[in-house]
C-alpha cells in the first residue's frame, strides 16, 4: 500500500489499475478498430457523471476526520483514538486559502450530501458476532498510529476511486490485506470500522 519516507510519513504507492477510458481505448487499440456504440455510451456516462463524482469526493475529503473518528470511536475503547492520527501539514495553497478566507466549507444538508447517501445507501451497521472493542492502552501507541493511518488510507482511496470512476483502485490495492489485518488487530473490528465509515459518509 505504501512505503515509509525518512520522516516517518507514509508515501502512497498505488499498484497499477485501469480506469474505464483507459481500458476501453486500450482494448479498441489492441483490436485495431474504432470504438463501438456500446463503448461510446459507457464513456459518455463516465464523463457525464464526472462532476458529481468530484463533488462527492470533495465532501468526503472535507469531512474525512469526522468520518474516521466515527469509525475509530466505534472500535476502540479506553482513550481518545483520534489523538493517534498523524495529520499531514497543510499545503501552501491551503494556508493561503485560510488566510484569504476562501477555504471551501461544506453544508451539512442537501445537495452533495444527498449524493453521498445515494452512493453508499447505508442502512445500518451489522456487528459481527465475534467483534470486541480494542483496548487502546493494551493495543499500544504504535499499533494505534498504524490503525488510524490505515482507516484514513482506506477513506482516501475511496475518494481516488470516485475521481477515477472505477473501484478497481480499491480492489487492486486491498489484495492480501486479510492476513495483515488478522495479525495486526481483527477482521471483525475492521468490518465494523468500515461499516461505520460508510454510515458516517452517508449521514
Amino acid at each position: 500500500m505504501g512505503i515509509n519516507a525518512s520522516g516517518g510519513a507514509v508515501v502512497s504507492s498505488p499498484r497499477l489499475y485501469q480506469t474505464l477510458p483507459l481500458s476501453t481505448i486500450s482494448q479498441a487499440e489492441q483490436q485495431d478498430r474504432y470504438l463501438s456504440r456500446t463503448e461510446l455510451d459507457r464513456l459518455e456516462d463516465f464523463f457525464s457523471t464526472g462532476l458529481k463524482r468530484l463533488e462527492i469526493a470533495e465532501v468526503i475529503t472535507a469531512n474525512s476526520e469526522i468520518i474516521v473518528s466515527r469509525a475509530a470511536n466505534r472500535i476502540f475503547t479506553g482513550g481518545s483514538p483520534m489523538a493517534y492520527l498523524e495529520r499531514p501539514e497543510a499545503t501552501q495553497d491551503e494556508k493561503e486559502a485560510f488566510k484569504l478566507g476562501t477555504a471551501f466549507y461544506v453544508e451539512s444538508t442537501g445537495g452533495f450530501i444527498e449524493a453521498i447517501r445515494n452512493l453508499f445507501s447505508a442502512s445500518g451497521v451489522e456487528i459481527p458476532p465475534n467483534f470486541r472493542p480494542i483496548n487502546i492502552p493494551r493495543y499500544g501507541a504504535a499499533n494505534m498510529r498504524k490503525s488510524l493511518r490505515d482507516l484514513s488510507w482506506f477513506l482516501r482511496y475511496v475518494t481516488y476511486a470516485l475521481v477515477a470512476g472505477d473501484p478497481n483502485i480499491l480492489v487492486v490495492n486491498t489484495r492480501g490485506l486479510r492476513e495483515i489485518i488478522e495479525n495486526a488487530c481483527s477482521a471483525e473490528a475492521t468490518i465494523v470500522a468500515l461499516q461505520e465509515m460508510k454510515r458516517a459518509s452517508a449521514s
